[in-house]
């Protein structure tokens, strides 16, 4: 078939087509449909966790740190839907300086060292390319220590820097 014989739909797509009257392809046919939604999920997902991020620092900025932790464990909700673990990282944070902020020195190192422990893991990720990051530098940390002395401090960074990323996220989101 010469490339003028070609079919396209009108959107310029590409369309898979898996028989489903076949048992034996059902195996083909779950990756494919596991393939498309993927990229769909994540493609679809990149404006609303920029957003979500975006508008959680903005409350933040303005005092409203319920407001900001709701749109922060929105976003961070999202990032397993669409399996994004850099996201993750900058969500828990930025989750971390709004406890920071309520006075949970404890949960603002845990969130700390886990979102280390996972950009240590996965990479630096494309999230913060878009909205600043959550202040997490060495001062931070500093002034995380000497609310809680050094024994808490040790103690909250070891259970955060290894709980993993799936509990991570659902300990950021209680």
């Amino acid at each position: 078939m010469a490339e003028t014989d070609v079919i396209r739909t009108p959107d310029q797509r590409v369309r898979v087509f898996v028989s489903s009257t076949l048992t034996e392809l059902a195996a083909e046919r779950q990756a494919v449909q596991d393939a498309v939604t993927r990229p769909r999920r994540a493609r679809d997902g990149v404006p609303i966790l920029i957003s979500l991020y975006d508008l959680g620092l903005a409350r933040q900025a303005q005092g409203d740190l319920a407001a900001a932790a709701g749109h922060l464990k929105e976003g961070l909700a999202m990032t397993a839907e669409v399996g994004d673990e850099t996201s993750c990282a900058y969500y828990l944070e930025a989750l971390a300086a709004v406890a920071g902020q309520q006075d949970n020195p404890q949960r603002a190192v845990r969130l700390l060292a886990a979102a280390r422990s996972q950009l240590e893991a996965s990479g630096s990720g494309w999230l913060h390319a878009y909205v600043p990051r959550a202040p997490h530098d060495d001062a931070v940390l500093a002034a995380l220590r000497a609310r809680i002395g050094d024994a808490g401090y040790e103690e909250a960074r070891a259970w955060g820097g290894s709980i993993g990323s799936r509990h991570a996220r659902q300990y950021a989101l209680e």
